[in-house]
């Protein structure tokens, strides 16, 4: 775990610039997600089928640069610790495993969610009423269809988990555990039932755009999605970590682009 409490902002202005730090930190890393998504248009082979493109990958790379410069600007201007910025947003999101043990049941959690994620696709598809898109009837399935094993493999392993999960169920993690805080202070926003409704909520509105995002394969796929966002946002304010739901989603997507 990396120490986030060092130089811990004390005046509502440091705890403000703070917050915006920590914001352009994660938009930083989104941006690179979003990157190291694109990136694969540079391997030999890689067909794209999701917009992926040379300019796509240099724009996401320079807007997570200009963010990571921005964050710095505002540690610099208010005066706020730039690394215990970084250092609380990694504890936030549960980057870093405390211990061995730790290491170790995330990846326990990883391997169990990532066969309950196998387990659903193959079940909704026998469910009466939801219908998926033919293979040779997608156009996105058929320029994946285009490429080596091997890179789909590859893609689905590390390109659309990481970008997603930043995206869909980091906020969600950082709420609750913002929330938590609050309880231990007394507040009443730490309330239980407050900080159910507001997570709740909140991940109730992500699943569902999720699940939206994921409509061109047909119901089916949207059911799956579903599936996968709840669980996901379940693993991580289970274990208090994004590492859990990034790698199971990462095994899953690897067996689903290159075998599925």
């Amino acid at each position: 775990m990396i120490d986030g409490s060092v130089d811990r902002p004390r005046s509502r202005v440091q705890r403000t610039a703070h917050l915006l730090v920590c914001f352009c930190l994660w938009f930083a890393a989104l941006t690179a997600a979003q990157a190291l998504r694109d990136v694969f248009v540079f391997v030999p082979g890689f067909v794209p089928w999701n917009g992926e493109s040379p300019r796509s990958f240099f724009d996401a790379l320079s807007v997570a640069a200009a963010a990571g410069v921005v964050a710095v600007a505002i540690g610099v201007v208010w005066k706020t610790s730039v690394r215990a910025a970084a250092g609380r947003f990694v504890n936030r999101l549960g980057l870093w495993p405390a211990s061995m043990r730790q290491a170790l049941r995330w990846a326990a959690v990883s391997l169990g969610l990532a066969a309950v994620l196998w387990a659903t696709s193959q079940l909704v598809l026998e469910l009466p009423g939801l219908t998926s898109v033919p293979a040779t009837e997608d156009p996105r399935t058929v320029a994946v269809a285009q490429t080596s094993t091997t890179t789909r493999f590859g893609f689905g392993l590390i390109a659309p988990a990481p970008l997603e999960e930043l995206f869909y169920r980091a906020p969600i993690l950082a709420l609750w555990l913002a929330l938590l805080a609050e309880q231990r202070r007394g507040s009443r926003l730490g309330r239980w039932w407050v900080r159910w409704l507001l997570v709740g909520a909140a991940a109730a509105g992500s699943a569902i755009v999720f699940a939206a995002r994921h409509s061109g394969g047909g119901s089916a796929n949207v059911a799956h999605a579903a599936v996968l966002a709840v669980t996901a946002t379940a693993a991580s304010l289970w274990q208090r970590s994004l590492v859990p739901a990034l790698a199971a989603h990462g095994l899953y997507d690897a067996w689903a682009f290159a075998w599925g």
